[in-house]
């Protein structure tokens, strides 16, 4: 950018000295000198266009782009907590991922209050619980029926196809991967799901791609992958910004 910016502004010097020595010049050689100075003008006037249009261009791009891949990642922690809450653990495969949410149900409960006698402290106190006595309150869970998960929450949305970026072109796929980690002697499943990048903006201007690789502003998704959750901590958390949460404005 540094290199741009001063290659037109030695540009308007240059123009600007011709202008000024026009006059030493013979005349029959002033309109050429009009003629070239109209087209240094015309091509540093475009250069300083084109500086302020490609960053502008490269922000619209990044976030339609980035907005997709984040829908993607969002229904992929959605299959993935729907996947532990039935089995217990996280899946790093998409075709098994998807054939659980294919075919997997909820249970449909619904908790209730009841009392029953309190048999151990009857029987400290010796005291009859037919004819009174200690009672306790419990709660009772009862299955209502079973809802399928891709009614409740996927249907519209394929599975199997959340790991391609849906952009034209765009080379690689979203990286999925499980691990576990270990809290005190706790084995607890973690699960990510990370997008790179330079996939995403394969295209754009390569000066424009490695600035985005390192920023680390609060409303930018930092780093070189936009992610949902962790292999090192136990988070289901995304690394992108309040703005591209479902429902921001675009």
């Amino acid at each position: 950018m540094l290199t741009l910016v001063l290659s037109i502004v030695g540009g308007l010097i240059a123009v600007f000295l011709l202008a000024i020595f026009i006059n030493k010049i013979p005349k029959k050689f002033h309109i050429i000198m009009v003629v070239l100075l109209l087209g240094l003008s015309g091509f540093f006037g475009y250069k300083l266009y084109k500086a302020i249009e490609e960053p502008v261009k490269f922000e619209a791009v990044k976030e339609k782009r980035y907005r997709k891949v984040i829908e993607k990642l969002i229904h992929l922690r959605e299959a993935q907590m729907a996947h532990k809450t039935i089995t217990g653990d996280y899946s790093g495969d998409i075709d098994k991922l998807a054939k659980f949410v294919d075919t997997a149900k909820f249970a449909l409960t619904m908790q209730r209050d009841s009392t029953i006698p309190d048999r151990e402290k009857n029987k400290k106190f010796r005291l009859d619980e037919e004819t009174g006595g200690y009672y306790k309150e419990i709660t009772l869970t009862d299955t209502l029926g079973f809802k399928s998960v891709k009614d409740s929450l996927f249907k519209e949305v394929e599975i199997r196809n959340l790991l391609k970026y849906d952009i034209k072109d765009a080379p690689g796929q979203i990286e999925l991967e499980t691990d576990y980690v270990f809290d005190k002697e706790n084995r607890i499943p973690v699960f990510r799901a990370r997008a790179d990048k330079k996939d995403i903006l394969f295209d754009q201007p390569e000066r424009l791609l490695e600035r985005e690789l390192e920023v680390i502003a609060i409303e930018a998704v930092p780093g070189r992958y936009i992610r949902v959750g962790s292999l090192d901590e136990i988070s289901t958390s995304g690394n992108w910004p309040r703005q591209y949460a479902p429902g921001a404005s675009e």
